[in-house]
């Protein structure tokens, strides 16, 4: 159990309870991969607004926040209607890059679903990393983290690979940043799978890597790889350039 009231206490950290409507579920019935992607990326976005650290804040100091990894833990997936609690909180501060934490969990604090995402700010004008000193970002008080486990590194080869289909970057895939909204991402990438295969769909790890950004008009192109007891998706552009990857493995 998760002590998610005491948690609340922290003014790093940011909580709201939600439920899992319609929009929020797949084909099984139960909350769906990307759209638990979304539930923890608003999550994070909530709690980055809460301490005065959001886009808004940061495009006033020269630079835009990216997240460039994020991996999820599966205990469970939660119905259609099904009551669950947001936990979210920066959980370091590594100069350039911060890990930043949230659980979902029942109302009482029973883990459901934990996650860590690393994100860091990078500049409008070079696109490169900004340090985080820059930014008065916090330095101490975080929370002890949730969900510890290393990223991995995606050690499957290209030839491994198999070319599924493609998908021209249209408009209502695009975000307020003028790029691919990163939940369009992994839509795309669990397009590899049927509707059969999700209905039955019993994930314990779910691992993405946003490697590059990609534009109204572009086309990409969608792989797959099953290795060592987990599916790998990979999405690259015109250039064979690779601007995703993610890593699904399942109970």
């Amino acid at each position: 159990m998760i002590d998610i009231y005491a948690l609340a206490k922290n003014p790093l950290v940011f909580q709201k309870p939600r439920t899992i409507t319609s929009a929020y579920i797949d084909v099984s019935g139960k909350m769906g991969l990307a759209q638990t992607v979304l539930m923890v990326q608003d999550n994070i976005t909530e709690n980055f607004g809460s301490i005065k650290m959001d886009n808004f804040v940061v495009k006033e100091k020269g630079g835009f926040w990216v997240l460039c990894k994020a991996k999820f833990k599966f205990i469970r997936r939660p119905y259609w209607r099904d009551k669950v609690v947001t936990t979210s909180f920066p959980a370091d501060n590594q100069l350039i890059r911060l890990n930043e934490n949230t659980a979902i969990t029942t109302v009482d604090g029973e883990p459901i679903i934990l996650a860590k995402q690393e994100a860091c700010c990078l500049s409008l004008d070079r696109h490169r990393p900004m340090r985080l000193s820059s930014l008065n970002f916090p330095k101490e008080g975080f929370p002890d983290a949730l969900f510890t486990d290393d990223f991995d590194r995606f050690n499957v080869k290209p030839e491994e690979y198999g070319y599924v289909y493609e998908q021209k970057v249209l408009p209502q895939h695009i975000d307020v940043a003028h790029h691919m909204n990163n939940i369009e991402y992994v839509k795309l990438a669990l397009n590899v799978f049927s509707a059969s295969d999700l209905e039955l769909c019993n994930p314990s790890e779910l691992e993405i890597h946003y490697l590059g950004e990609s534009t109204e008009g572009q086309t990409l192109k969608i792989f797959r790889a099953d290795h060592n007891g987990a599916t790998y998706m990979r999405i690259l552009d015109e250039t064979d350039r690779a601007v995703f990857e993610m890593k699904l493995r399942m109970m």
